[in-house]
């Protein structure tokens, strides 16, 4: 059975033990072991309702308290799971009052003295870039199962898929028998709770669903069906979006008859997810989790196809057309040399395919075969093509193929390249200060109408947010504000504006936007 992972997240234990950040422990060392999964900087009597289990709490004590209110504050952070408290020594006062020592003892709470010359964004960057690291190697250990599992046939496939699910995520992986007792791999379950989860395996089966979630009091439980009856994982602490794509596609693995070939198509949809995910903000979007996930492939080339950018031509939607995009583009390279594999993510009606290893020049025509050859629904979609580029930078080609897809518009085009984009100078009379496009204008126009504060938040949390991809704590951790913050103005921004942070073309036009400065300039990121 492979070893057990470590949690994902950083311990205080490690904040502690890193250098660069110089923090002492004053409180609780006996509970320097909780995992931080975020940082939070609060200046305000009561901050619990904003933090969630696991947040390290940073504060200059600006907020003068009473030995009471301090021993009703930490009782509130106890209750709310808080990982510890950070207190920034230097500008209020010189060491942390007692109170805070006698009030953070009582409650059990870990209580950290911070430098004042340590900034406390370089802590929020220290756990990001942790939590980053465990990200990634957690992903390379998913794809070296992934390879191992889709080369095992036979009776030994299902206990390895079983037994590496239960190590990996440090849970318990519950099933029925062939004479239908629930069996569990992995951390011991009560026989009550061995029960319950059997009652939620047979309601799910009932259900015809692919993937369920559960909570059993203190458990939580992701069910994934298989071929041959669904699964049950489960553990004391939430799955990351990862884990539960983990869950996914092993699951794909279990019960069913298949071969090597079969095998090696369900790796690529691990793939596949992990990338949509990464693509989405639901992952952090570091160049070398790209690398990893595109292999060998130093380069590649990003294709967007989705329906007609003209309001004025009528496109149907189709579930099916990444599918058969994809199809075609794996039979062009079918008998070449060079073996590419194109990779599929799906966002709403739009679908990205990402090919390592291939050349846009090779690529825009069988594009353009394949949508010229249509005559039902995707007879008037469009696609756009990036340049080739390094895997790391995977992100900007997407929005390069994006852009090309709406310069179709323009150019009359089926198919276009970002290349041929910016020859033509297509963007530049659009984006050109004397003749603004008119979307442009219109949000521009709508972000002139606002207080000038709330235009100014939506223009910087619309910035901080498209630069990191939609990573929603990176980009809280760019402005110094928690996630929460961050999301509130981000839907506030989408009503004013009227567009959505989720939808691929929309955020490629108001990246482009704040870009050319069409929507005005906006001030240096702050936390207020």
């Amino acid at each position: 059975m492979p070893a057990r992972r470590p949690a994902p997240h950083p311990t205080l234990a490690d904040l502690v033990s890193a250098r660069e950040l110089d923090l002492t422990c004053v409180v609780g060392h006996e509970w320097l072991s909780r995992a931080v999964t975020w940082v939070h900087v609060a200046e305000v009597t009561d901050p619990s309702p904003w933090l969630t289990r696991g947040v390290l709490l940073l504060t200059t004590g600006l907020v003068e308290r009473t030995p009471e209110s301090l021993d009703e504050l930490f009782r509130r952070l106890r209750d709310h799971g808080v990982a510890g408290v950070g207190f920034g020594v230097g500008l209020t006062v010189q060491e942390i009052p007692d109170a805070w020592l006698v009030a953070a003892a009582a409650h059990g709470v870990p209580l950290l003295r911070v430098p004042l010359d340590i900034p406390y964004i370089a802590i929020a960057e220290h756990v990001s870039a942790r939590i980053a690291e465990s990200q990634l190697s957690q992903v390379q250990r998913l794809l070296d199962v992934q390879q191992r599992l889709a080369a095992t046939t036979g009776e030994a496939l299902d206990a390895e898929a079983l037994e590496t699910l239960a190590a990996e995520l440090d849970a318990a992986v519950v099933r029925h028998d062939r004479s239908g007792e629930p069996v569990a791999v992995g951390t011991g379950l009560g026989e009550g709770e061995l029960d319950a989860i059997a009652g939620e395996l047979s309601r799910h089966a009932a259900s015809g669903r692919r993937s369920s979630s559960v909570s059993l009091g203190s458990r939580f439980v992701h069910i994934a069906s298989t071929a041959g009856g669904p699964i049950a994982v489960t553990r004391m602490r939430r799955y990351t979006p990862l884990e539960q794509g983990m869950i996914g596609s092993i699951a794909l693995f279990i019960g069913g008859e298949r071969d090597t070939e079969a095998g090696e198509l369900m790796a690529v949809s691990f793939r596949e997810r992990v990338l949509a995910d990464a693509l989405s903000g639901r992952l952090d979007d570091e160049a070398r989790l790209f690398e990893l996930l595109l292999g060998s492939s130093p380069r590649c080339t990003v294709v967007h196809l989705a329906p007609s950018p003209d309001p004025e031509v009528r496109s149907a939607k189709d579930p099916a057309a990444g599918l058969l995009l994809k199809a075609h583009l794996a039979n062009a390279w079918s008998g070449a040399e060079l073996t590419v594999v194109p990779l599929l993510c799906t966002f709403g009606s739009e679908f990205v395919v990402v090919l390592a290893g291939a050349d846009q020049r090779d690529v825009q025509p069988v594009v353009e075969r394949f949508l010229g050859n249509e005559t039902g629904n995707l007879a008037s979609w469009r696609a756009g093509i990036s340049r080739t580029g390094p895997a790391g930078a995977l992100p900007r080609l997407r929005t390069e193929a994006a852009r090309a897809h709406r310069g179709t518009r323009d150019r009359g085009a089926v198919t276009l390249s970002y290349d041929d984009l910016t020859r033509r100078e297509a963007w530049g009379a659009a984006i050109d200060a004397a003749q603004p496009a008119p979307v442009f204008a219109e949000w521009r126009r709508r972000l002139d109408l606002l207080d000038p504060g709330r235009a100014e938040r939506a223009r910087a949390a619309l910035r901080a947010y498209l630069a990191v991809n939609g990573a929603i704590e990176r980009a809280a951790g760019r402005l110094g504000v928690h996630r929460q913050t961050l999301r509130s103005r981000l839907d506030a921004a989408e009503r004013d504006l009227d567009v959505r942070v989720d939808a691929p073309t929309d955020r490629a036009l108001l990246w482009l936007a704040l870009e050319s400065g069409a929507l005005g300039t906006d001030a240096e990121p702050s936390g207020a």
